[in-house]
C-alpha cells in the first residue's frame, strides 16, 4: 500500500490501458490485477472504482468467455471489498443504460450480490442518492428488453420486497412511468397483494 497509494490513480490508469489490450493474456492479468487491488487495498480503492469498473463492465460483453471470467471475477473482488455506496454508483454508472445487454446483465448480477452485502434495511433506509436510485434502478433492470438482465432485476425485487420498509419506499421512489408494468412484474414474482400498490 505504502508504495502504491501515492501514484494509485497512474497506476490504475496504466492497468485500466493493459486491460483494453487486444491480446487475452494481457488484459486478463490486467483484470486479476485489478482483482488484487481491490481486495488488498479495499477502500482505499474507492476512488477508482467508478473508473476502474466501467472498463471492466465494458469486458463482460467480449466474446472470449475467459475475459468475460476475468472480468467477472474482478467485478466480485469490487463488490465485496470497496464501500457499498461507491461500487453500486460505479455499477450504475457504467452498466445500467448500456446499449449491450451483456453488459447490462453483468451489471444486474453484480447489483443482485452487492444488496446482499448492504442488507435490504440499509437500502431501504430512505437515504437521498441511495434509496431512490437502488429502486429506480431495480426497476429498470426487472423490465429490461433481455430475459437474463430480467431475471437478475427480478430477483433483486423479490428479495427487498420482503422488508417491511418496501412498500412505503416504493411508493415514494418508483419511476411513475414504470409502475403499471412493474405491477404485473411483482405479481409473477409471487409477492404477497400486500405489496401491490395502487397509483
Amino acid at each position: 500500500m505504502d508504495i502504491l497509494m501515492p501514484k494509485l490513480h497512474d497506476i490504475c490508469l496504466a492497468i485500466i490501458n493493459e486491460v483494453k489490450n487486444l491480446r487475452s493474456a494481457v488484459s486478463c492479468a490486467a483484470m486479476a490485477t485489478l482483482g488484487d487491488m481491490y481486495v488488498h487495498l479495499q477502500r482505499a480503492m474507492d476512488s477508482e472504482v467508478e473508473g476502474t469498473a466501467r472498463v471492466l463492465l465494458h469486458k463482460a460483453s467480449e466474446a472470449n468467455n475467459f475475459i468475460r471470467q476475468a472480468a467477472n471475477f474482478a467485478l466480485g473482488h469490487m463488490v465485496q471489498s470497496c464501500t457499498p455506496t461507491r461500487v453500486m454508483n460505479a455499477l450504475l454508472v457504467g452498466g445500467l443504460s448500456h446499449r449491450n445487454a451483456a453488459v447490462r446483465s453483468c451489471t444486474a448480477q453484480h447489483l443482485e450480490r452487492l444488496a446482499e452485502v448492504m442488507g435490504m434495511a440499509r437500502l431501504l433506509s430512505g437515504k437521498k442518492d441511495l434509496t431512490d436510485r437502488f429502486l429506480i434502478a431495480v426497476s429498470k433492470l426487472a423490465v429490461d428488453p433481455a430475459q437474463e438482465v430480467r431475471h437478475h432485476g427480478r430477483n433483486i425485487l423479490r428479495n427487498v420486497a420482503t422488508n417491511g420498509d418496501f412498500a412505503k419506499m416504493w411508493d415514494k421512489f418508483a419511476p411513475r412511468k414504470e409502475r403499471e408494468s412493474l405491477r404485473e412484474v411483482i405479481s409473477k414474482v409471487n409477492l404477497k397483494e400486500r405489496y401491490i400498490l395502487s397509483g
